[in-house]
């Protein structure tokens, strides 16, 4: 192993959560082990269509994550750690096999937590070839200095912004700090990439944010919207979830253990509107998990 990699590893303190665990002999607070661990990886046609494309995003699943969603629509991967240790040679032969499919993009999803393994396979892959654009798609509850690893390697950032209050992080996702960490982590997103930038209809560099509504909560994404207006300005490129269904825990709480209304969704919107945000995507409400989301411009 890299002797990066094994420095991080030996006192994890790569994600807010800053376990301080050797993950060379046990696993950290987030699952993650000493090698990285994928799930599965392939052309995924599910995201925003400047993410897509025709052909599809070459997306690699990472198992674990720092974040504990009681309504996880991936909790065997993100929480069950389903999947396999990949050295940084696999991980770069990966990502050039999906260049080689014809992904538009390679996509690493949930891949925070190992930060430096992916990096080191980012440098391994570029020297070997790869030319398509980076997409580093995330919760956002990340550290600056961590994705600082990132600079010069990742051309476009994809984040949730899932919060704007603590009670709301800590009780849906065991993190009370999310609000301050995910502001700074995408304030340093922004610093690398700027704003998005599309090119024949595909995305080539900067900043998406994701808002995901859930049932009862467009309080959230009003006071994130506002929060991105703010502090990135209303050029930023928006994509307003409706996708959420009821999964994992959801139905130990009962306040969203449901669908999110097409009202909700309509009340989100007309927030998009009022706050001036014109560039993004919207999505039909209740999309369901046996198709392919469906975003509109």
């Amino acid at each position: 192993m890299e002797r990066i990699i094994e420095s991080h590893m030996r006192a994890c303190r790569l994600c807010p959560r800053e376990c301080g665990v050797n993950r060379l002999a046990v696993p950290g607070k987030c699952g993650g082990d000493p090698m990285a661990t994928v799930n599965l990886h392939g052309l995924h046609r599910g995201e925003e269509p400047v993410i897509s494309g025709s052909r599809g995003s070459g997306t690699v699943f990472f198992s674990y994550c720092a974040m504990r969603c009681v309504y996880c629509q991936n909790h065997l991967i993100s929480q069950g750690g389903s999947g396999t240790p990949r050295s940084i040679p696999e991980l770069c032969d990966i990502l050039l096999d999906l260049q080689e499919k014809g992904a538009h993009n390679v996509n690493l999803v949930t891949a925070s937590h190992y930060t430096p393994h992916a990096a080191k396979a980012l440098r391994m892959a570029r020297k070997r070839g790869l030319r398509i654009p980076v997409v580093w798609n995330s919760s956002a509850y990340e550290k600056p200095e961590t994705l600082r690893l990132l600079e010069g390697l990742v051309d476009v950032y994809l984040p949730d912004l899932r919060y704007c209050h603590g009670e709301t992080a800590a009780r849906y996702s065991g993190v009370p700090d999310y609000p301050e960490r995910a502001g700074n982590a995408i304030r340093e997103m922004f610093r690398q990439a700027g704003h998005l930038r599309v090119e024949e209809g595909l995305a080539v560099s900067g900043v998406m944010v994701r808002l995901l509504l859930l049932p009862g909560l467009v309080s959230e994404v009003r006071g994130s919207l506002t929060w991105i207006r703010d502090a990135l300005g209303r050029e930023t490129w928006i994509s307003l979830m409706g996708q959420y269904y009821p999964a994992h825990r959801a139905g130990e709480f009962p306040e969203i253990n449901r669908a999110v209304s097409a009202e909700e969704y309509e009340e989100c919107l007309e927030c998009l509107d009022a706050l001036g945000f014109e560039s993004g995507f919207t999505q039909e409400v209740g999309s369901s998990p046996a198709c392919t989301p469906d975003f509109a411009r």
